[in-house]
């Protein structure tokens, strides 16, 4: 630790707690640059430290992610000709200690404070480190500061949020919306199944909610807590996979009668080519490969085909004869194709609903030609068709609603859709989700305050605020019992009865279950009071509600905090297993890049019935 010696004497107990995080911040810095001296030194850290003079304290500025013991582990400066005291205060006022080094005539020499003797406690938020050298020689050129090292209590700080670059807020506060109800009703219990993931378009965090004896509930959407202007919102697609319309590829390959291969494009698309002893001058190309579908959230299997066959050249004319063999198991007719040397590229249509996720699929080309030649293919490929543009279709509108119906070409779960009907009669089929607008007094305009699509997922927000044009979803709510067939949770509805001037719903599912909604939507916030519940699936260990959101890292997601009746925080990815309760509030302590303004999500278990008799004796 060099020759610094610390002014007074301190014992150190050094424990090892695995919520621990040791950070570094550097004194170097755009402002510290500003109002400082720098100097180039080779054993400086990143090779610059900032020199320190006496009457010229340096004030770095720090962040704190939520309320946390903080040691300060380690001071790491040089000084040159003069001893050296340097005084370490917090915040303006806490001094947080003194130390003093002998000189050592080089600025490359750096000095370790080792720890400091105290721990504090620090509040969420910005705090501000000032350090300053004492002239008591009056010649006193300063020090070269090189790093600090920190000690936080927090797993989930880290270098952003220290440096300030994510600002983090205290626990947000999130009272019951209906007290007298949920304080009597019996306590809820959510479970933890989120995973990590890099891309901030993938819904890891999914937290379902489970109340066997559930009555009714509600869901509540509010402005972030934090206070941003940043109206972010669009994709962000760093990290994410990328998904081209290309299924599959082969290029250059040369085809003969003494041809015979095999050859691999992925882990499950093998293209196998040779002569067929069948037919003179016939050769035989096969192709066997797996498709994702809906057990992965994918619409690959579903979604019909594009088959690409270009050589080339050709020295004669040849025919060429598709088959294919799906999920149904025969294979189809012959499609024919005639090439020549002006004609080297043609393509092949396979409709919508060929292919299975279950099993391999094959597609065979056989190729025929009327005397013996080499052919050289530049690529076969398999493609999916293009997505024809989602439709809008205004369904209803009047001064105090406005409701839209959407319809996707290839929903996720299609075939399965639903049909919208309203209370005046009017009736919509093949429906993939459904929006409300509330009028926006202040601009004569509307503002989309909640969806609902085919597969439950339920997206809600609070009117615009004044001055913006419009505020992003985020965090979203799967309503009603889940099937688990899939990666993706989904609750399948077929038909939506609405009630438009009252803002009622009744959502009947693919199940036989069936829920009631009530929608409000003021300046503050907008509510779903879900109630009227009818569920078939056992109550036990299928959930009424299901949260999915988004973590990446700190100030890169849709959710990072659950908080639980108002009074315990904890993060959302923490390995909680399972946590009893009466109101769950999901939110963002740190303000986030992605989705900044998407609003915080509360869930509030208003009534329940009594357990039965038995369970009751039990519990």
């Amino acid at each position: 630790m060099g020759n610094v010696y610390i002014i007074f004497s301190l014992i150190l107990n050094v424990i090892h707690v695995v919520d621990c995080k040791g950070l570094r911040l550097h004194a170097l810095s755009t402002r510290a640059q500003a109002h400082h001296d720098v100097k180039t030194l080779s054993n400086a850290t990143d090779g610059k430290a900032v020199v320190v003079k006496p009457g010229f304290p340096l004030s770095l500025n720090f962040c704190i992610r939520k309320k946390a013991t903080v040691t300060l582990n380690n001071m790491r400066f040089s000084n040159f000709n003069v001893t050296t005291f340097v005084n370490v205060s917090l915040d303006h006022g806490t001094w947080m200690g003194t130390y003093y080094a002998p000189p050592q005539y080089n600025w490359n020499r750096f000095f370790d404070t080792g720890r400091f003797p105290k721990k504090y406690e620090f509040e969420s938020g910005w705090h501000v480190l000032k350090i300053e050298v004492i002239d008591r020689a009056g010649n006193n050129p300063g020090i070269a500061l090189d790093t600090i090292l920190f000690d936080v209590m927090d797993p989930w700080m880290d270098e952003n949020i220290l440096k300030c670059h994510t600002i983090c807020i205290p626990e947000g506060s999130f009272p019951f919306k209906k007290p007298r109800f949920t304080e009597i009703a019996s306590p809820a219990r959510i479970e933890q199944r989120s995973f990590e993931t890099k891309c901030a378009e993938v819904d890891n965090v999914d937290i379902p909610i489970y109340h066997p004896f559930i009555e009714s509930y509600m869901i509540s959407a509010s402005m972030p807590q934090y206070n941003s202007f940043s109206n972010r919102r669009s994709e962000n697609l760093t990290h994410c996979p990328h998904l081209p319309p290309q299924l599959w590829r082969f290029d250059d390959f040369r085809i003969n009668a003494s041809s015979r291969d095999i050859r691999q494009d992925g882990k499950d698309t093998i293209m196998m080519f040779y002569r067929n002893p069948e037919g003179e001058n016939t050769f035989l190309l096969m192709f066997r490969f797996k498709l994702d579908g809906q057990s992965k959230g994918s619409v690959d299997s579903k979604i019909g085909s594009l088959l690409h066959l270009q050589f080339r050249s050709l020295p004669t004319s040849i025919t060429v004869k598709m088959r294919y063999r799906g999920k149904h198991g025969n294979m189809s007719t012959e499609e024919i194709k005639k090439f020549d040397s002006k004609n080297l590229n043609y393509m092949w249509t396979i409709p919508d609903f060929t292919w299975t996720e279950d099993d391999y699929n094959y597609i065979t080309l056989t190729i025929v030609s009327s005397v013996e030649v080499n052919f050289f293919v530049d690529n076969v490929r398999l493609e999916k068709r293009p997505f024809k543009p989602e439709k809008l279709v205004t369904i209803y509108q009047s001064d105090d609603v406005h409701i839209v119906v959407g319809y996707v070409e290839m929903w996720w779960l299609a075939p399965e859709s639903m049909t919208v009907r309203l209370s005046n009669g009017q009736s919509h089929e093949g429906v993939a989700y459904i929006q409300f607008y509330r009028p926006i007094p202040w601009n004569n305009g509307y503002a989309q305050v909640f969806v609902l699509y085919q597969d439950g997922n339920a997206r809600l927000v609070p009117i615009t605020p004044e001055g913006l044009d419009w505020i992003p979803f985020g965090t979203s709510v799967i309503i009603g019992q889940p099937y688990t067939d899939s990666i993706r949770p989904y609750a399948s509805i077929t038909q939506l009865d609405i009630d438009p001037e009252n803002w009622q719903l009744k959502v009947y599912y693919k199940d036989g279950g069936s829920v009631n909604m009530k929608l409000n939507s003021t300046y503050r916030e907008t509510q779903v009071f879900v109630y009227d519940i009818n569920f078939t699936k056992d109550i036990y260990t299928h959930p009424f509600a299901t949260v999915r959101s988004m973590y990446v890292t700190e100030g890169n997601t849709d959710v990072d905090s659950v908080k639980i009746d108002d009074k315990t925080t904890y993060h959302v990815m923490d390995q909680w297993a399972a946590l009893p309760g009466r109101s769950f509030a999901f939110y963002r302590r740190c303000i986030s890049t992605h989705l900044t303004l998407s609003p915080d999500i509360q869930i509030d278990v208003l009534r329940s019935h009594p357990a039965p008799p038995l369970l009751q004796t039990m519990g």
